[in-house]
């Protein structure tokens, strides 16, 4: 009965509206007022019309980022091919019989045409990413500013290199600079993954955690990756939420995508809200976990704080960091008294 009620609690009003049409038409064939190919004619428009709607939207979230020829040439070959093939098929069912397969095959070759295109195009759209990700992860943050905030500002701005190179300022605790850039991508794309990851990354420097939890939680709408996950469950924790944060932690720190900062720091935070608790044993097993990567990460959070200097957030990180330390170092003697006392 719970599922039944998750099933029918997750139909919106569009699948409820063509259900209610399904059923009517159903009903109007049965009763003999309908013909059999004018239901098939309905189903294949209603299904255009729902598969229409989902490429439209999906569109739609990339049309910032795209050169509008390439964006228009995109969504108009797609609804033009499905409708080919959906028509196709109404076609067949509706007695068209094997010349029916003429224009399906055209639609599969169309596709298969599209899609080889698309990825060449979208290999060059975001050929700058990987360079400029390689620049940020190295800490050669000026670099990277040298070499996109020019692209990135040009015209009207490009939203994705104007969240980049905001990320690159914000490490740079140049934050007022990161500030306008990310205001611009907003401006462009309010609802884009990497602007808003950017401006949750600004309000985590900012030492303003409630503001960085809900632009987090708007990039993960748009996107869902478990870095992201992990930033909102360190904001959360810092916001004073440990319940929240408990929970999406919980949910990503096994996940093999997460980085390794991630698993360091969010076993550390586990580790904190068990001790809370007064879950000993919980703890100590979060902090043993912490302890087998925690001499590759610790040195990057020691970083980060020094960078970030003289700031809220970079006591806090300044703070945790030795509390990190501190565990990795007593953790050897502990072990030691434990096998002895057995």
């Amino acid at each position: 009965m719970q599922d039944l009620k998750r099933v029918w609690s997750g139909i919106g009003w569009l699948e409820a509206t063509a259900l209610v049409v399904l059923g009517v038409t159903l009903a109007l064939v049965l009763t003999g007022q309908v013909s059999p190919v004018a239901l098939a004619i309905w189903l294949v428009l209603g299904y255009f019309g729902y598969m229409a709607r989902s490429v439209i939207e999906e569109a739609q979230r990339f049309q910032p980022t795209e050169p509008p020829t390439i964006w228009a040439i995109t969504l108009w070959a797609n609804l033009g091919l499905m409708a080919l093939g959906l028509g196709s098929f109404g076609w067949y069912l509706v007695g068209g019989g094997s010349v029916a397969w003429i224009p399906f095959l055209v639609f599969v070759a169309g596709m298969i045409g599209l899609r080889s295109w698309r990825r060449s195009v979208t290999a060059r759209l975001y050929a700058w990413r990987i360079p400029a990700l390689k620049l940020l992860q190295k800490g050669e943050y000026r670099q990277l500013v040298r070499q996109l905030e020019d692209e990135a500002t040009a015209g009207r701005g490009h939203p994705d290199k104007l969240a980049m190179v905001a990320l690159a300022y914000i490490e740079m605790n140049k934050l007022r600079q990161a500030e306008n850039l990310i205001d611009r991508a907003m401006n462009l794309a309010p609802t884009y993954a990497s602007v808003n990851g950017a401006l949750g990354s600004l309000r985590r420097h900012q030492a303003r955690y409630d503001d960085a939890v809900h632009a987090i939680q708007a990039a993960l709408v748009f996107e869902d990756n478990a870095n992201s996950r992990y930033y909102l469950g360190l904001c959360q924790y810092l916001a004073g939420d440990t319940t929240a944060a408990q929970t999406t932690l919980r949910g990503i720190i096994d996940h093999p995508d997460l980085m390794r900062q991630g698993q360091v720091y969010g076993a550390f935070i586990l580790g904190q809200i068990a001790e809370e608790d007064g879950d000993s044993e919980g703890a100590r097993d979060w902090y043993a976990r912490l302890a087998e990567d925690a001499p590759r990460v610790l040195p990057t959070l020691e970083e980060e704080a020094r960078r970030h200097k003289q700031t809220p957030y970079a006591e806090t990180l300044k703070s945790n960091v030795r509390a990190m330390q501190r565990i990795v170092a007593q953790r050897p003697v502990s072990e030691e008294e434990g096998t002895g006392a057995a």
